[in-house]
């Protein structure tokens, strides 16, 4: 070697070209870009460097901003030792993050010059990817001395040494952590500590005492689950192993001897101790598989989290039960929506590949692209992988292996070559390059289902009931696997070992006849049900087809909401009905029912009201998801205005669609964000949300629709850009009252004010145009006013066959880090955020304009929580005043910003 090469992840800065993908991604975290991107970067000075004890150049790589080297006079060779010096200095943001300071914590994550992998290609540039960790990096032998506030409370790896009193309000701390992969700290003067030892490990949980009850959780579940491990694997590394909050933005993240769990975790109500129990178990699990058996986590993510996600099921489903729910209500409250540990484990998966995505899991993160594609991949599909390993093994076995390879590669790095030969070398019975090959790198996949149940009559003395199983595999990858012929409580399990011909097993018989396979058995009395892969050990293409009857999963709730609806909180495997009392994103009310199968279609039926049409309402919607391509859908929507106030039925109407989205929302309130869509639309109006056709005669015409919103995050924008476009064409032909022609165009876009303008900086500027145009100009195809249009005009006000509108908002903070939670910490009040807004516009209908409208208004909003973390949104007032005289103003009611 004739350089040393060091990471130096501080320095990163954000790119222009990609902020749009860590905006999104901390969307989806449910964070705001302004409070945990670092839009300046380069946090990390480096002020010398010596290479032993002399002066050298500092240089970085101008492909890889985060990569520093060192050069050397003279090379190293193997046996040989250098010693190098740097005098750095790291400065520290107030953002969530990796590092940074917030509220009085302090967290120092991944944060110093670290050497990077060396092997026989020599140095390895690893890029830094914000989004994900792309850490591949060597054990090392760490001695930290810490000088610091004698208040300040330490989380950290390794363990403290040696403290001493440096003075007043001074304490010195030597801490060691030998080895380690890498050394992270956090630490606060609010911290308090809990600790308990679990076997010979001393655990501490650190964090806030308001959270103390959440803390004590965090200990109960390390202290169980580092026992297991142990047993598992092998004895845990150190004599100490911590868990602290921090403000991370992730929900978990693994440290050596230290995991960090997100302040809002922390905050969970009672409901959400299971979650909590989730995440310890999972980082926890990583002391063992990417601390001690280190991996490439750029190049090789599935190799610690893959088995890492499939071991975290595993346990849980030992305590819990398969598919146990992760929320857990209290008394009295177990309406409200839950979802099993199983089903959010796969849905998503499933819905990934319903959406025409695949690939290796054995990939680059820059080249898998995206969070979603990394969790699929990596968790989900390779979770999967390492549990059919274990199916493959037996549990015996399966873990034999895992000990073993905890006990080799300790303190090393285990690529997947390095896994996939020790696998093929410890066990002769199975063509495992070509299992793992196949499952993980060519994304091959199997299809048990249960074709056909024939049931004879009762015989003998005992009424033994004759039953005929037929299965069949159709995907690529044949596995073995269990098929369960259940009989009231009783079950009857019968193997089906694919390497086999046609054998016998206690109680049945299995033939098989190309890729069918006939199991005959005597069953004490009829068969309730038959599944093949009943425990789910199989990641099957069509889980539908693995049960002899349909199965639904029935919830009714005194309160339906959006979440209730969403393909997170759906079995993945059957059919979800909901039903009950319901309030939505476009502020309706009433009654709803919803069937769906994930992916596959989604029925809903309701009945109601519209407030702001002071109207009655009843309607329904199916959409096909995924149809007829992937990456579209399809469907029909209708809805009903059974009266109003104005008595002008137009509220009435549906349309039938197809979209294809190309940017979809993470947001369970907001529509896609990138859609184009084609429609037949009749009656007056043809989407949920849609402004209406104010005229009593009804349309119908041939359209489509546009959306681009770049705006983010999507409850209370701190920049981007709106494109939304409208086009139809209405004829009586199609059954149109009217022949005509109706357009809009929408734009918008948010911009925040520079920096260095002290509290002026925190507010930014709204600025949109719309428009409509329609011909002929005796027909109203347009309303002026409304909450998301001109708002110092109500719906009945200024309609037209054109209008006009622009909107100049200036929005801004009043408080900030309110931080108030209610109904234990199920709904938290984060911001209250203001705004001054001003809204000008006019209408044009049979060859006249109308006077132009002037509005001035004040909207006062509370940015909220859900769940701590689950969804955020803004509660949103407007008071608007049109500047007319003899008239007052108009008061809305809103959810999120008006764009």
């Amino acid at each position: 070697m004739t350089e040393l090469v060091f990471h130096v992840y501080p320095r990163h800065r954000v790119e222009d070209g990609d902020r749009p993908m860590v905006s999104k991604t901390l969307e989806v975290l449910r964070l705001s870009p302004e409070e945990a991107m670092d839009a300046e970067g380069r946090r990390l000075e480096v002020a010398e460097a010596r290479v032993e004890g002399r002066p050298v150049a500092v240089a970085f790589d101008p492909k890889n901003d985060t990569v520093m080297m060192l050069p050397l006079a003279e090379p190293i060779v193997p046996g040989k030792s250098v010693e190098a010096e740097i005098d750095f200095s790291v400065e520290l943001p107030d953002k969530w993050g990796r590092w940074g300071q917030h509220k009085g914590v302090t967290y120092l994550l991944n944060w110093y010059p670290v050497l990077a992998h060396v092997d026989d290609r020599g140095w390895e540039h690893t890029p830094f990817v914000p989004w994900h960790q792309p850490w591949h990096q060597e054990a090392g032998l760490y001695t930290v001395r810490l000088d610091l506030p004698a208040n300040q409370v330490v989380a950290s790896s390794g363990r403290i040494m040696e403290a001493r009193n440096l003075g007043p309000g001074r304490q010195s701390l030597t801490i060691v952590a030998s080895p380690a992969r890498d050394f992270a700290m956090v630490c606060s003067d609010r911290f308090e500590v809990h600790e308990r030892k679990a076997n010979e490990v001393m655990v501490r949980v650190v964090g806030f005492p308001e959270d103390r009850a959440n803390l004590a959780k965090a200990l109960d579940f390390a202290c169980e689950v580092i026992p297991q491990y142990e047993k598992w694997f092998g004895p845990y590394f150190d004599e100490e192993f911590e868990i602290a909050t921090s403000f991370f933005g992730w929900n978990g993240n693994e440290c050596s001897g230290l995991v960090l769990l997100d302040d809002r975790v922390m905050r969970l109500p009672e409901a959400g101790h299971r979650y909590i129990e989730h995440l310890v178990t999972h980082e926890t699990l990583h002391q063992w598989f990417w601390n001690v058996v280190g991996t490439d986590g750029y190049a090789e993510t599935f190799m610690d989290e893959g088995i890492v996600n499939a071991l975290t099921s595993r346990r849980l489903d030992e305590k819990h039960g398969k598919n146990a729910p992760l929320i857990v209500w209290q008394k009295g409250l177990n309406w409200l929506p839950t979802i099993g540990r199983e089903d959010l484990r796969l849905s998503s998966y499933y819905g990934w590949r319903a959406r025409g995505n695949g690939g290796s899991a054995i990939q680059n993160l820059d080249e898998m692209g995206n969070l979603g594609a990394v969790f699929s991949l990596a968790y989900d599909r390779g979770g999967k992988v390492i549990d059919m390993i274990e199916n493959r093994l037996g549990s015996e076995r399966f873990f034999e292996f895992l000990s073993k390879i905890y006990r080799d590669y300790a303190w090393k790095t285990i690529s997947y070559a390095d896994f996939r030969r020790e696998l093929i070398a410890f066990d002769h019975s199975v063509d495992w390059g070509d299992f793992l090959d196949g499952w993980l790198i060519e994304h091959r996949d199997l299809d048990w289902s249960v074709e056909k149940v024939d049931v004879g009559k009762p015989t003998g003395w005992e009424a033994q009931t004759p039953v005929t199983i037929r299965l069949r595999q159709r995907g690529v990858m044949l596995e073995p696997t269990v098929v369960m012929c259940k009989v009231g409580d009783d079950e009857i399990r019968v193997p089906i070992w694919t390497d086999r011909g046609n054998y016998d097993v206690p109680g049945a018989r299995v033939d098989r006849v190309g890729d069918d396979w006939f199991v005959s058995l005597q069953a004490p009395g009829r068969p309730t049900q038959v599944v093949v892969d009943p425990d789910h050990a199989l990641l099957d293409a069509v889980p539908d087809n693995n049960r002899w009857k349909s199965e639904i999963a029935w919830r009714v709730t005194p309160l339906m909401t959006p979440l209730d609806e969403s393909s997170q909180f759906q079995a993945f495997d059957r059919v979800s009905v909901v039903g009950g009392l319901f309030v939505d994103q476009y502020e309706r009310g009433g009654v709803k029912a919803s069937v769906q199968r994930l992916d596959k279609f989604q029925l809903t039926a309701w009945a109601g009201t519209e407030p702001a049409l002071r109207e009655a309402i009843f309607g329904g919607q199916i959409v096909f998801p995924h149809r007829p391509w992937p990456k579209w859908s399809s469907g029909f929507f209708y809805e009903e205005g059974l009266y109003n106030f104005y008595n002008d039925r137009q509220h009435s109407g549906g349309r039938l669609f197809t979209r294809y989205k190309f940017l979809e929302a993470s947001s369970f309130l907001v529509d896609d964000a990138g859609f184009a869509e084609l429609y037949y639309g009749f009656g007056n109006e043809f989407w949920a949300g849609d402004d209406g056709r104010p005229v009593s005669k009804p349309f119908a015409a041939l359209g489509g629709r546009f959306r681009l919103s770049t705006l983010f995050p999507v409850w209370n924008p701190v920049g981007g850009k709106l494109i939304e476009a409208t086009l139809e064409y209405g004829d009586r032909i199609f059954g149109s009252t009217f022949d005509y022609t109706r357009m809009t165009l929408d734009l918008g876009t948010v911009r925040p004010l520079p920096e260095g303008m002290g509290w002026f900086s925190k507010t930014r500027v709204a600025v949109r145009g719309y428009g409509g145009l329609g011909f002929p100009d005796n027909v109203a195809y347009f309303r002026l006013g409304g909450g998301r249009r001109l708002r110092a005009l109500d719906l009945s006000q200024n309609i037209g066959s054109s209008v006009w509108l622009g909107t100049l908002e200036w929005r801004f903070p009043i408080v900030e880090n309110l931080d108030r939670d209610m109904l234990d910490h199920v709904v938290s009040g984060r911001n209250i955020t203001g705004a001054v807004f001003y809204d000008v516009g006019q209408s044009y209908l049979r060859g006249k304009f109308s006077p132009v409208i002037n509005g001035i208004g004040l909207s006062l909003g509370l940015d909220v929580a859900l769940f701590s973390f689950l969804e955020r949104a803004v509660l949103r007032v407007d008071l608007a005043q049109p500047i007319i005289a003899g008239r007052g103003p108009v008061l809305w009611f809103g959810l999120n910003q008006v764009f």
